[in-house]
């Protein structure tokens, strides 16, 4: 199925990262034509599902020591906030709000992260990964420990 939000173009080469963008891409496609009446609800599991997606990167460049740490973080963090205020304001009735962040803001603000700052973060993935792959592991090299 082919989503209308999901920018064939944004796959980073990191499965598991671009796993999670398109999980997130699905629930904004998925919201944007939501009744009324489910929207709220909606919007409260997409916050959710991003607050997730979030920490789960965030734990990633932990782990590999990832130097734009505090600026990719700081830009989850802003977003979530906007996010939580827009959510107060549709539980106050303004849909409107919520359907214009959902089918425009927000995937327009997601296409230009993940091509700059997640495209940055994957790069530092592979580049991580590829030095794991070439550190000898002392019982692989013949050594024994101890």
């Amino acid at each position: 199925m082919l989503h209308s939000t999901w920018p064939p173009d944004e796959c980073l080469g990191m499965p598991m990262l671009d796993q999670l963008h398109y999980d997130l891409f699905v629930t904004i496609d998925t919201l944007a034509s939501a009744h009324d009446h489910e929207f709220d609800n909606g919007f409260r599991a997409l916050v959710r599902q991003m607050e997730q997606a979030f920490e789960t990167e965030e734990q990633w460049m932990e782990e590999i020591n990832f130097q734009s740490l505090k600026v990719h973080r700081e830009q989850h963090a802003r977003v979530l906030g906007a996010l939580h205020n827009v959510h107060c304001r549709v539980m106050n009735g303004e849909l409107g709000l919520g359907r214009e962040v959902v089918r425009e803001l927000l995937p327009q603000w997601f296409a230009f992260h993940i091509s700059t700052m997640d495209a940055t973060l994957a790069r530092s993935m592979q580049t991580f990964a590829a030095q794991a792959a070439r550190i000898p592991h002392p019982a692989a090299a013949g050594e024994t420990l101890g």
